[in-house]
C-alpha cells in the first residue's frame, strides 16, 4: 500500500513538469514568431534557427517522456532522460547565441525569460533524478583506470564510475586502419597507432597527469577533456557539469566544471 502511494505520487510530480513543459512552448512560440517577423534574417537562416528553437523544445518533452518511464526498479531511461536535458541546455545556448546577434531591448528580454523558464523546468527534471538515485547511492570507483585487455582501458568517473574516457586499439572508421582509439566525453577521435605503447605504459602506472600531457602534446591544447588537473581526477559529462558555448548560432568551445569549482576550458 505504501510503494503504491509513492508511485502515485512521482506519477503525480513528474505530470506536475509539464507546467513548465507549457511555459517553455509558449517561450518557444513566441521565439519563432521573432524570427520569422525580422526582415534581417535571409531564409536560410531562419529556417535553420526555427529548427534549433523547435529541437530545444522536443529535447525537453523527449526527457520527460524518459522521466515518465523510469523508476528505482527501472533505471535504464534515466541517461537517456539527462541526455535530452543536456541536448535542451545545448540547443538554449545555441539558441541565445543566435538571438544576441540583434541588440535590442525586446531581444534582451526574450533570452531573459527564456533562461528563466528554462532554468526552472531543469531544476523541477533535476528535482525528480535526484529523487530517483541520491547521491549517497552512487557507486563510487575502486580504481582509477580500469585494464579491460591489453589493449582497451577505461577511465571511470571518479563520482559515480560510468566509463568517462576510454582507449583501445581498433579499426578507424573512416579509413579502416588500425588505429589508436580515443573516446571522452565531448567527442571521439583516432589517434597514430605508434603512440599505443607508451600510452598504454602510462595507463598501467595510473598517472592521469601523464596522459592528459600526452593528449595536450599530440591531440589537442585542452588535452584529456574528463580530466580536472587541480583535482588530479576524471568526470564524466554530468559530474564534470560540462557546457557547450555558442558564437552567432555556431559552435564555439565546451568548458567544465567540476564539483570542487576548477573550471576549464574541455574542448575547442
Amino acid at each position: 500500500m505504501k510503494k503504491h502511494t509513492e508511485n502515485e505520487d512521482i506519477i503525480k510530480r513528474i505530470w506536475k513538469i509539464r507546467d513548465n513543459i507549457q511555459e517553455l512552448e509558449d517561450i518557444k512560440d513566441e521565439i519563432i514568431k521573432y524570427i520569422n517577423s525580422n526582415e534581417k534574417i535571409d531564409n536560410a537562416t531562419r529556417n535553420l534557427w526555427i529548427s534549433d528553437t523547435k529541437e530545444l523544445y522536443l529535447n525537453i518533452v523527449s526527457a520527460w517522456e524518459m522521466l515518465r518511464a523510469t523508476t528505482k526498479e527501472n533505471l535504464k531511461y534515466l541517461d537517456n532522460a539527462k541526455g535530452f536535458l543536456y541536448g535542451a541546455r545545448s540547443r538554449l545556448s545555441q539558441i541565445i547565441s543566435e538571438l544576441n546577434v540583434f541588440k535590442s531591448d525586446y531581444v534582451s528580454k526574450l533570452v531573459m525569460e527564456a533562461e528563466s523558464i528554462f532554468k526552472s523546468c531543469w531544476d523541477a527534471f533535476w528535482s525528480e533524478f535526484n529523487k530517483i538515485i541520491p547521491e549517497k547511492d552512487i557507486i563510487k570507483p575502486s580504481e582509477r583506470i580500469v585494464k579491460i585487455s591489453d589493449s582497451q582501458f577505461q577511465l571511470p568517473c571518479s563520482i559515480c564510475n560510468k566509463v568517462a574516457v576510454e582507449f583501445k586499439i581498433g579499426n578507424d572508421q573512416f579509413n579502416n586502419q588500425e588505429s589508436l582509439l580515443f573516446r571522452g566525453i565531448t567527442h571521439g577521435t583516432s589517434l597514430n597507432i605508434n603512440l599505443a605503447e607508451h600510452l598504454f605504459k602510462i595507463l598501467k602506472a595510473n598517472n592521469l597527469s601523464e596522459i592528459h600531457q600526452l593528449m595536450k602534446k599530440h591531440h589537442s591544447y585542452e588535452g584529456l577533456d574528463a580530466y580536472c588537473p587541480e583535482c588530479d581526477k576524471i568526470y564524466c559529462w554530468e559530474h564534470y557539469n560540462a557546457r557547450e558555448e555558442f558564437d552567432d548560432g555556431f559552435y564555439d568551445c565546451t568548458y567544465g566544471k567540476c564539483p570542487k569549482g576548477h573550471k576549464r576550458m574541455i574542448d575547442d
